[in-house]
């Protein structure tokens, strides 16, 4: 598994929608969506699990920078630890 970090997201960005746009690089394990105290100037942030590395890195390079519903995104692949 691969996580994919994806930022600025709109207050009121779904699950679903990321799934679904993730979705088109490869199998998408989860999406978790993190939401902040609603105000004019919040921003979520999700955390996306992808099976194969190799589409989580596509997902990154191809998404970072997109316009998305008024704001340009953050993606990148989240470093995994080992301790």
């Amino acid at each position: 598994m691969t996580t994919v970090y994806v930022g600025n997201l709109p207050s009121d960005a779904r699950e679903d929608t990321l799934r679904r746009i993730f979705g088109r690089f490869g199998h998408v394990s989860s999406v978790r969506l993190v939401k902040p105290q609603v105000t004019r100037h919040s921003r979520s942030y999700g955390l996306i699990e992808m099976s194969e590395p190799q589409a989580a890195v596509k997902a990154a390079q191809d998404l970072n920078g997109q316009y998305f519903r008024g704001l340009f995104l953050r993606v990148r692949q989240v470093e995994s630890s080992t301790h």
